[in-house]
């Protein structure tokens, strides 16, 4: 489902997609996929573990599209079954676009 065709209501907060400022300690939430990267040295460690964002919200939604329309990219994503939260499913297209935006 593309992020035009979902019905997310703004919650005016970021659930999963949480930035962290460099230096901080942020490996082990972001390997739960709760941390959005934000520095380069955060994109590598991001692609080379292969991480996946977990559950995300409105807000999360535009973020994520935000980064990979910029590199011309278009994410799919699922309800979970609460249907309040989506997960993003070409994760490979969200991997491709941080590293265009990082250079990573």
């Amino acid at each position: 489902m593309k992020a035009s065709e979902l019905n997310l209501k703004k919650d005016g907060y970021n659930f999963n997609c949480n930035t962290y400022k460099a230096g901080s300690h942020y490996k082990f939430i972001m390997r739960l996929g709760r941390c959005f990267p934000s520095t380069q040295a955060q994109a590598k460690y991001f692609i080379s573990e292969g991480i996946c964002l977990d559950v995300l919200n409105g807000d999360d939604v535009e973020k994520v599209e935000a980064i990979l329309n910029k590199h011309g990219f278009e994410g799919n994503y699922k309800f979970t079954k609460s249907k309040t939260w989506v997960r993003l499913q070409n994760n490979s297209d969200l991997h491709k676009a941080l590293k265009l935006e990082f250079n990573a």
